[in-house]
């Protein structure tokens, strides 16, 4: 089973289906809410910690079939029913693209 690391935010993850979306499993978090139908606020992001942003990151990756690298990556998401090598070429919504944007400016900044 793989590992997902949680820090101090709780993940909540509903599958599509029941909402009556044929996307990926809905990535709802305690403090910054569901990243994948809105943006995250800024000051709700700066809460968390270098491993949350990194969790909330790449779990919007691992919903939409990105095929982790690093050992770190298939650890903690694996890569089961994987699809995509390229990071550029996994199908993100606006929402999703402007939270990663927003979490990799916070994660540079702080060198996480």
């Amino acid at each position: 089973m793989n590992r997902i690391a949680y820090g101090v935010i709780a993940l909540g993850i509903a599958g599509s289906a029941l909402a009556g979306d044929p996307g990926p499993a809905s990535l709802c978090y305690e403090i910054i809410g569901c990243v994948q139908d809105r943006k995250i606020s800024p000051d709700d992001a700066e809460k968390l910690g270098c491993e949350q942003l990194y969790t909330v990151r790449n779990g919007i990756y691992a919903s939409r079939g990105y095929c982790f690298k690093t050992g770190r990556g298939q650890e903690e998401f694996g890569n089961e029913g994987c699809t995509y090598t390229d990071q550029d070429q996994v199908p993100l919504n606006d929402y999703e693209r402007a939270n990663v944007r927003l979490i990799q400016s916070i994660e540079k900044r702080r060198g996480c």
